[in-house]
């Protein structure tokens, strides 16, 4: 019998196949996976907000009064309606015990570097470019890859609509280079205006930030000042700010949210609405820590100031909104930015900034029960303080 001998299937055995015919059979098969994949998207393809996209952002503040009517919201985005109670899941204790779940049981990753055909980014697709400003004139970054870094790296320009036109992926990866080419050299001798305003008001209002009760320590004006730089250093100003003739712009969560640190919401009618919880901060058991009392509170500003990013921009009836945002907004869209977040900020600050990532993804664990794949664990880096 021959090297080349064919079985009566048809089919070269594994055995004896050589080594070229095995990568072309590789080959062949990852083609007609993406084929099928392709074929499936077709009917996911998104295809931009339906008419009633537009009564969302006046809806919305109804829904949210009732939970019950929540229900609403998810035939307008055509999704599958969660299930509330998902208290009755179990959580891993720690992370080493969910490395081991996620390698016990392998979860197939998803996301736009392993699985990019499932993200209609195509030239027909509904999602909107990120604008960048170059020379004064407003250019179009490609759909397909990251803009290109140059030394004179250009200030995204975002539509804002009364719904979000953009991919959650896409945008976050732009933001994170934006990040990266912003921060990576910064300085304390060529930090911008804007981060030296930052060190200097957290220097001065230190003893506000680490207050026991921040009701007592720091007004809502002092915190909303606080937002709004935040806002410019790390979102270039691109969270909208709230309307002033409806909303403060921030307030302080009642003593009663025992298991909250903070909120943040955005409505195209109402704008950003930030509130923080006065007393509660993630100690690490060391209560006396008044270093670790401001940098978490800052940390769960910016935590929540993801939400409103993602909120204001991403395309809600996108097929892989819900997967890339999250069930209860820690998805992997989030994740990425925050983690991006986490560490300009413990580098810009000098020191570390919790943004309370994984305790995050339990939270969305808990509501979809879906574990990580070995990929995202991998690129987030959860139990990493990045160094100074």
């Amino acid at each position: 019998m021959g090297l080349h001998e064919i079985t009566v299937t048809g089919s070269i055995t594994e055995k004896c196949r050589p080594r070229p015919l095995r990568a072309l059979t590789r080959l062949i098969c990852r083609f007609r996976q993406k084929k099928e994949h392709d074929l499936n998207d077709r009917e996911q393809k998104c295809n931009g907000p339906s008419l009633l996209h537009n009564a969302l952002p006046i809806l919305e503040p109804f829904l949210l009064l009732n939970p019950r009517f929540m229900y609403i919201e998810d035939r307008i985005l055509r999704r599958k309606q969660a299930p509330r109670d998902t208290s009755f899941r179990k959580l891993p204790s720690n992370l080493d015990e969910l490395k081991t779940w996620v390698e016990g049981e392998p979860t197939p990753c998803d996301c736009d570097e392993c699985a990019p055909w499932l993200y209609g980014i195509g030239q027909n697709s509904a999602h909107g470019a990120v604008q960048y400003q170059v020379d004064g004139r407003r250019a179009k970054s490609s759909r397909f890859s990251q803009p290109h870094l140059s030394s004179t790296y250009p200030l995204p320009k975002l539509n804002l609509r009364l719904y979000g036109e953009y991919e959650a992926m896409r945008l976050v990866r732009h933001h994170v280079a934006w990040m990266d080419k912003k921060y990576s050299h910064t300085t304390a001798d060529n930090a911008s205006l804007d981060v030296f305003r930052l060190r200097s008001l957290l220097q001065s209002w230190n003893p506000n930030l680490s207050g026991q009760d921040m009701r007592s320590s720091a007004s809502c004006t002092q915190m909303l000042q606080l937002v709004k730089l935040l806002n410019k250093v790390f979102f270039f100003g691109a969270i909208p700010s709230h309307r002033q003739s409806i909303s403060s712009g921030f307030a302080w969560l009642p003593d009663s949210e025992k298991a909250c640190f903070g909120i943040c919401t955005f409505n195209p009618i109402i704008g950003t609405q930030v509130l923080l919880h006065p007393k509660l901060y993630r100690h690490h058991g060391d209560l006396n820590d008044l270093d670790a009392r401001w940098r978490n509170r800052l940390g769960t500003i910016l935590h929540e100031l993801c939400h409103a990013f993602l909120k204001a921009y991403t395309c809600r009836s996108c097929p892989t909104h819900d997967s890339c945002i999250g069930p209860r907004g820690h998805g992997r869209a989030w994740q990425i930015l925050a983690a991006k977040m986490e560490e300009v900020a413990t580098k810009l600050v000098g020191g570390f900034v919790d943004f309370g990532r994984y305790p995050s993804l339990l939270h969305d664990l808990e509501g979809s029960g879906k574990l990580p794949s070995q990929h995202d664990l991998e690129v987030l880096r959860f139990g990493t303080r990045w160094p100074v």
